[in-house]
């Protein structure tokens, strides 16, 4: 993933979030939200600030943002945390629009398709002969 700028934070470099739970979570509602003509609301906001947090590489110098915690399967609530850390940290708005709706879109393109889900249900593991 390209890295973010984010000022006076600096370069921030960006990676897959581990959990396929918290990808989903974050495209699901974005998905909710596009489909209602809803994007441009203070829930679309919070969620351009959760896939930032949840794309931030730990590997970061600096300050590093909350953890999303997958068990709650609420990125609407993590971005109003990523939006009071950001906040705190003085990052401009302007970048945080553009690259978290780029963000979202490029984990989306990674989610499985129909057809992939097609070909991958007959699959099965074979066993390593000894």
């Amino acid at each position: 993933m390209k890295p973010i700028h984010l000022p006076p934070l600096g370069e921030i470099q960006l990676c897959r979030p581990p959990s396929f739970a918290a990808i989903y979570d974050v495209v699901n509602e974005w998905g909710g939200l596009y489909n209602t003509n809803q994007i441009q609301t203070a829930r679309g906001a919070r969620l351009l600030c959760a896939v930032i947090g949840m794309c931030w590489a730990p590997d970061n110098a600096g300050p590093l943002p909350p953890e999303y915690q997958v068990t709650t399967g609420n990125p609407i609530a993590y971005g109003g945390q990523m939006m009071d850390w950001l906040a705190r940290h003085k990052v401009e708005v302007l970048p945080i629009y553009q690259r978290g709706s780029d963000l979202i879109v490029e984990l989306n393109a990674g989610l499985p398709t129909q057809p992939d889900v097609e070909a991958a249900k007959d699959f099965s593991v074979v066993s390593e002969v000894v």
